[in-house]
């Protein structure tokens, strides 16, 4: 029997544009105007430029910084898209998996998109993976990670940008598992920025996506990683949910992929604010 992360990997390697449906495609095109628009507004912010310029010392690149000028190193540059886009708290969230999707999946599909060549239908499908994967692993979690202390977009969002670079960079199946089972040790988001709304929230959809890449590129190259990595002992939802919360059967998460679409289900804010339901 197949693990969720050899599931998700054949799906992922089987996706592709002429599969997702026009509405689907029209929705996901609404949703990357959404953040566009979104992170243009946080350009003009106060800690945009000083986010740039932080990351601006570690080296020169080429892949672009919404509303910026000069580019940066890819992976540095989808950090600071991903910064922007969530910045003012606006984008767009998928809210039963309370991920906010689209600053990490469209970061890191325009990214590395751009960055290999790669075609606008190219970045456009690799997005609306992320989406997919994004939300359904966010939904079998049940909320529940909020409660917890964890920012679903820093820790779930990373396997899903793992999928789509590596989706990108052209691996196989066994090397998009490897993908995700890297990307576990790397996925992070602490909600303490609640405490006193420091700006650390701003970083987890970027790092995401620069986790994803990272582990991408990993997998390429032969480092592996453990195959159950979302339903092991110590595996993503035994580890960050409690023991009652876990759903009996993780694998439900991938068993609807391409067959009900969750990318129509993300919302637009009308405000910025958040999503958390604590209790």
């Amino acid at each position: 029997m197949s693990t969720i992360a050899e599931t998700l990997a054949e799906f992922a390697d089987r996706f592709s544009y002429d599969a997702v449906p026009a509405e689907v495609r029209h929705r996901a095109k609404h949703l990357i105007l959404d953040g566009t628009g979104v992170a243009l507004a946080s350009s003009t912010r106060d800690f945009a430029a000083p986010t740039v310029k932080s990351l601006a010392t570690l080296g020169a690149g080429d892949s672009r910084v919404i509303g910026f000028a000069d580019g940066l190193p890819l992976r540095d540059a989808v950090l600071a898209n991903g910064v922007l886009i969530h910045g003012l708290d606006f984008d767009d969230t998928h809210l039963l998996g309370t991920v906010h999707a689209t600053s990490s999946c469209f970061p890191t599909a325009l990214g590395v998109g751009v960055a290999l060549g790669k075609a606008g239908r190219d970045v456009l499908a690799a997005y609306v993976l992320c989406m997919e994967t994004a939300a359904r692993l966010g939904t079998v979690a049940k909320g529940e990670l909020v409660q917890l202390g964890f920012h679903p977009t820093g820790v779930i969002a990373a396997f899903a940008c793992a999928l789509i670079a590596g989706r990108l960079y052209g691996l196989d199946r066994e090397q998009l598992t490897m993908a995700q089972a890297i990307v576990l040790s790397m996925a992070a988001g602490a909600r303490e920025y609640s405490s006193d709304a420091s700006g650390t929230k701003r970083i987890h959809p970027g790092w995401a996506g620069a986790c994803g890449i990272t582990a991408a590129v990993l997998a390429r190259g032969g480092t592996t990683g453990p195959r159950t990595c979302y339903e092991g002992r110590f595996g993503l939802y035994a580890t960050h949910l409690r023991p009652d919360v876990v759903t009996p059967d993780l694998a439900a998460a991938t068993r609807a992929l391409g067959t009900a679409w969750e990318t129509l289900q993300v919302a637009i804010k009308p405000y910025p604010v958040g999503r958390s339901e604590e209790h």
